[in-house]
C-alpha cells in the first residue's frame, strides 16, 4: 500500500521519508495536489542514475523534475536508500502501485 505525500513534506522531513521508503514504505508525491512521482524502496535489479539525499531539500523542486521523466537512485552516504521514479503511464488516482 502505497501513503500520500505533499513534495513540502518530503523537503521538511527528507530524512524519515527516505528510512520509510529504504524499510519497504511507497509514497505518490504530490505537487499543488497532484500526484507527480513515486519514492519507493530500491530493488536489486534496479539500474537508474544516482542523486545524493541532499538534493531532496537543496534543490527539490529540479529532483521532482527529473524524477517525472526517469527513475532516479537516491543514496545516503553512498548507499542507494529510495528510488524517485516517474508514475506509470497507466496509474489513475486509487490504483494500487
Amino acid at each position: 500500500m502505497e501513503h500520500v505525500i505533499p513534495s513540502g513534506a518530503l523537503r521538511r522531513q527528507p530524512g524519515i521519508c527516505l528510512a520509510r521508503a529504504a524499510q519497504g514504505e511507497t509514497f505518490v508525491v504530490l505537487r499543488h495536489g497532484r500526484p507527480i512521482a513515486i519514492l519507493r524502496p530500491p530493488r536489486d535489479e534496479d539500474v537508474t542514475e544516482r542523486r545524493s539525499a541532499t538534493l531532496l531539500w537543496r534543490n527539490l523542486r529540479e529532483l521532482l523534475s527529473e524524477g517525472q521523466r526517469k527513475a532516479l537512485l537516491i543514496t545516503w552516504y553512498g548507499m542507494g536508500t529510495a528510488v524517485l521514479e516517474p508514475l506509470p503511464s497507466n496509474w489513475e488516482e486509487g490504483d494500487e502501485l
